[in-house]
């Protein structure tokens, strides 16, 4: 169990002894088949989710928001709050595991160790940081959500992402002009969502 929840940024720094303890106050992982959905509007827990295997789709409506591999989190907005509904839905992308981090386990645990208390407070902050940069590319314009919808489509658990070797090909693919879709391109790396190495394009969490 160490080993599982050492690849988590929660719990970065902590030492063996920590993690040893964090691993006896956990749930057992719950299984998901695909196609399972796991949190929706009126049927989620107040707890973080920890995925430990697979992966999980998160949408809003109709607009896929983001995926999430192993080693990320999910459940943020739902864990100190006192709404009765969620604000996303979250499926399994394949068979997935997750632990769940209760309210009570999970306020436990951050008065128990200051340096994972730390990092989630850092972790928040990446979340602002991610939802800020989302709300600029979803008030850009139609053409740039199109795009960003195809790269969270075609991501790699690391986020990097290949686009076809002809942009004349994505742009029909995406049925914009290739004009647009460099602009888009452009707006995307603006808006600090998208990041660039040469031909390779890695979105940001």
């Amino acid at each position: 169990m160490n080993g599982l929840l050492s690849q988590f940024a929660l719990f970065a720094g902590l030492t063996a002894d920590e993690l040893a303890g964090i691993a006896a106050a956990c749930e057992p992982a719950a299984t998901y088949a695909k196609g399972e959905v796991i949190y929706r509007s009126e049927a989620f827990r107040h707890a973080i989710g920890l995925i430990i295997a697979g992966s999980v789709t998160v949408q809003r409506q109709a607009l896929m928001m983001n995926r999430l591999h192993a080693g990320d989190m999910f459940g943020a907005a739902a864990v100190f709050d006192e709404s009765d509904t969620y604000v996303t839905k979250i499926t399994a992308e394949e068979p997935t595991q997750v632990i769940f981090l209760p309210q009570e386990t999970l306020s436990a645990l951050l008065l128990r160790y200051p340096k994972m208390a730390e990092n989630y407070i850092r972790f928040l902050s990446g979340r602002i940081r991610f939802l800020n940069r989302k709300l600029a590319v979803l008030t850009t314009g139609s053409a740039e959500n199109r795009l960003y919808q195809y790269l969270l489509a075609h991501t790699d658990e690391s986020g990097n992402v290949t686009l076809p070797r002809s942009m004349v090909e994505l742009a029909h693919t995406l049925n914009i002009g290739r004009s647009s879709l460099y602009r888009s391109l452009d707006a995307l790396l603006e808006a600090g969502v998208l990041e660039r190495e040469g031909r390779c394009y890695r979105l940001v969490k």
